[in-house]
């Protein structure tokens, strides 16, 4: 850097000054941080809302077959399926990502669902086709606050990421979403896992 001018350096410097953190200011973002996750913990309508789930136990690693995985976020949409053998600790997944369509995030809900089953449909025929399958358990992580009494229900609380889908908030997104995987998919086993 000889040849670079001595102004510029000091500009350079000046800037890079602008984004240190010192630790008594880091200390103090991270204390109003989790100041904020436990007003989300202890009453409705705060900043950051923090709600219950109910996984009530993790894996052993003893399990084992095939399990289907949608994520849901605000950009794509991903569906997995995950081997589990018997190999504990051992697992294959095969993955698919579809772009949500801009037009779908200002649409209704029977068009969002109609969309999420076709996208696991078409990886179903896609991944086996011309199988018999068996029904397979289905992990479903709906990226939105949601407020959950159970582990299979889940009533959306508000859109988030740029959506604004008419008739989903304030309903079941768990109900909404297996009536239109009965109309299009058959091996998605039910109840399923809102996670």
């Amino acid at each position: 850097m000889a040849d670079v001018p001595k102004g510029l350096l000091e500009a350079i410097a000046d800037l890079e000054k602008l984004f240190i953190v010192d630790q008594a200011k880091l200390k103090q973002i991270t204390d109003h941080f989790v100041g904020e996750l436990q007003k989300g913990l202890d009453k409705d309508g705060s900043n950051i809302p923090m709600n219950p789930t109910w996984v009530m136990g993790y894996p052993t690693g003893d399990e084992q077959g095939s399990f289907l995985a949608l994520d849901m976020g605000g950009t794509n949409l991903r569906v997995c399926e995950i081997l589990l053998p018997e190999e504990k600790g051992e697992f294959d997944i095969i993955q698919s990502k579809y772009k949500m369509p801009e037009e779908l995030k200002t649409g209704n809900a029977e068009e969002l669902w109609e969309y999420v089953a076709d996208c696991l449909q078409q990886f179903i025929e896609y991944h086996h086709e011309d199988e018999e399958l068996e029904a397979l358990p289905l992990g479903f992580t709906f990226s939105y606050p949601a407020t959950q009494d159970y582990i299979d229900h889940g009533v959306l609380q508000r859109w988030t990421k740029g959506f604004d889908i008419d008739g989903v908030e304030g309903h079941d997104v768990v109900l909404q979403f297996e009536e239109a995987l009965k109309k299009k998919v058959s091996s998605v086993a039910s109840p399923f896992v809102l996670l």
